[in-house]
């Protein structure tokens, strides 16, 4: 995932940072996630890349970010 330089990061947000790491640290240490085309994940790679940031960090919070909102606009009707 390629970011130009006028795109926030999301990662840069410490409360997204924190989210999405709590929610990857409740997942079994052999699960693996699959991010299409970038591979397969162990929790604490996934867990890795958000702490440092990089770009399979940015995915995983692009992905979570998406998946709670859609929950909440779920809940919320």
């Amino acid at each position: 995932m390629a970011v130009d330089k006028n795109t926030k990061k999301i990662l840069a947000d410490d409360e997204v940072r924190k989210l999405v790491m709590a929610r990857l640290s409740v997942l079994s240490k052999d699960t693996m996630i699959s991010l299409g085309s970038e591979g397969s994940f162990t929790r604490d790679e996934l867990i890795k890349s958000v702490k440092s940031g990089d770009n399979i960090g940015e995915k995983l919070a692009e992905i979570q970010l998406e998946w709670l909102r859609s929950f909440k606009e779920r809940v919320s009707v």
